[in-house]
C-alpha cells in the first residue's frame, strides 16, 4: 500500500506521489517494462548524450536508477531482517563519477537493468506485511521497509520522466 506522505521525509515525497496508489509489486513490474522498452530503443549516442555540459549522460542516468535501486533495496532488506543499525546515506555524485558509464554499452545497461529488477521484485514480492511494516533509520529519518519499496519505484519513475523529455 501507498506510504501516507506525512510519515514519509520530505526530501522523498515527490517520488512517492509519482506512483500510483496501487501494488508496488505490479507497478514495480509495469515500470520495469517501461525502461526496457526505452533501453531497447536507445541508440549508443542517445547513451551518451548530455543535455548540458554539467548534466549526466543518459547512461549515466541509468547507471544511477540502478545504483539507487540497489541500495534502496538493500535498506529495505536490512530493515526487514531486524536491523538496529542507523544505516549511512551515499554521495549520488561520487556514485556516477566512479560509474565506468563511458565504458558501458547499451545492452549492457539493459541486460544489468533487467536482472536487478527481477531481483527488486523478488525480493519485495516475498517480504511478509510484518515486515513491510518494520523500520529502521536512514541517517536522520525513519523508513519503513514498504516505505522504501515506493521510493525506489518513484525514483525511476522521476528519472524515467527526465530521461523522456530532455535525452531522447
Amino acid at each position: 500500500m501507498k506510504p501516507d506522505l506525512h510519515i514519509v521525509p520530505e526530501y522523498y515525497r515527490g517520488y512517492i506521489n509519482s506512483t500510483e496508489d496501487s501494488s508496488l509489486i505490479k507497478q514495480l513490474d509495469l515500470t520495469k517494462n517501461e525502461l526496457i522498452e526505452i533501453l531497447e530503443m536507445m541508440t549508443e549516442d542517445q547513451a551518451a548524450y548530455r543535455y548540458n555540459l554539467d548534466k549526466w549522460s543518459c547512461r549515466e542516468v541509468v547507471l544511477h536508477i540502478m545504483d539507487c535501486e540497489r541500495i534502496f533495496a538493500y535498506r529495505a532488506l536490512s530493515f526487514a531482517r531486524g536491523e538496529v543499525q542507523n544505516l549511512i546515506s551515499f554521495d549520488q555524485d561520487k556514485y556516477v563519477i566512479n560509474s565506468n558509464a563511458v565504458n558501458r554499452t547499451v545492452p549492457s545497461l539493459l541486460k544489468e537493468y533487467q536482472r536487478l529488477r527481477e531481483s527488486t521484485i523478488d525480493l519485495f514480492e516475498n517480504f511478509s506485511n510484518e515486515q513491510l511494516l518494520m523500520k529502521g533509520r536512514v541517517a536522520e529519518f525513519e523508513f519503513s521497509v514498504n516505505t522504501l519499496g515506493y521510493i525506489l519505484l518513484g525514483h525511476q519513475n522521476h528519472h524515467v520522466r527526465i530521461i523522456k523529455s530532455k535525452y531522447l
